[in-house]
């Protein structure tokens, strides 16, 4: 899940925490055709074509029928871990969204404890993206929060993981490689195909995830940590109309394949997942990087 600076700069500002949310190592090499799943948000809910698949490589397929000028879905998957519930989840991210900055820091920290989140995206109309990542057996929960966060398990979808196949384990070709780092930084080439797959990696001790928004060509990133410092509440000078998007949260440990098809142009990569301990966005403690898409 995100929460766009460009869209939402009032109220990531005053809440000074969150978002958002969304486990492998490297994807295997090559060997068979992975199954797919459509996976379509509203912004408060998700329809998956497939409720079931065996355990191996799955292709999401990700699209949102919310327009960008509207915002965006926020599909996150999700597995409960260490005997915690969904439910107890939702009430982690139910924490994420107070706004209260020691509030949000202990949501994620709960987070990072109760499940494993894996990506998956976020989409809007004009831009989709493709994820692709291996899954183990068990129950997997899917949700939009782009324009409602869930407050019930009944709001989110489900995707049961059976046993696997043999030569499941297929990946696509990466360009490149992002990783999210526990510096809080994103660590990643400057410049950048306007369209291909991107492997994202969270190698980091808690929560990330990685968001594209289109800016002004020539803004840096002293620009965009000086915005952030100001406190302001109003758009960002740097901000530019267009299609946005990117990979959503991701546990520690978690790898995935993103393909991406946006115009060419400059992006900020950001984060606004908040910090364990001061429970401040990642994006205004120095999470962001300007990149480049030929």
């Amino acid at each position: 899940m995100r929460r766009s600076v460009l869209r939402s700069a009032v109220a990531v500002v005053a809440a000074g925490g969150l978002v958002a949310v969304g486990t492998s190592s490297a994807l295997a090499s090559p060997s068979a055709a992975p199954q797919v799943v459509n996976v379509v948000g509203d912004g408060s809910s998700v329809h998956l074509s497939k409720n079931t698949v065996r355990a191996g490589t799955i292709r999401f397929n990700v699209a949102s029928s919310v327009p960008g000028e509207s915002g965006s879905s926020e599909i996150t998957m999700f597995k409960p871990k260490g005997g915690a519930t969904a439910a107890d989840v939702l009430a982690d991210l139910k924490d994420e969204f107070t706004g209260y900055p020691s509030i949000a820091a202990k949501g994620t920290r709960a987070l990072v404890r109760d499940a494993t989140f894996l990506g998956l995206a976020d989409p809007i109309k004009e831009a989709p993206f493709t994820v692709t990542e291996p899954l183990t057996a068990g129950k997997y929960y899917v949700l939009d929060a782009g324009l409602q966060p869930p407050t019930s398990v009944s709001d989110l979808s489900t995707l049961t993981v059976t046993s696997g196949y043999p030569g499941a384990q297929s990946a696509l070709a990466s360009q490149f490689t992002v990783k999210l780092t526990s510096a809080d930084t994103f660590v990643a080439p400057r410049n950048w195909s306007h369209r291909g797959t991107v492997t994202v990696s969270n190698v980091s001790d808690t929560l990330h995830f990685m968001d594209l928004e289109p800016v002004k060509p020539g803004t840096t990133d002293r620009e965009v940590q000086a915005y952030f410092d100001s406190g302001a509440q109003s758009q960002p000078p740097w901000s530019l109309d267009g299609p946005y998007g990117g990979s959503d949260v991701q546990s520690p440990g978690v790898s995935l394949q993103l393909t991406y098809d946006l115009p060419a142009g400059t992006y900020v990569l950001l984060c606004f997942v908040a910090d364990d301990q001061t429970g401040m966005p990642h994006a205004l403690m120095g999470m962001h990087k300007i990149v480049v898409l030929h």
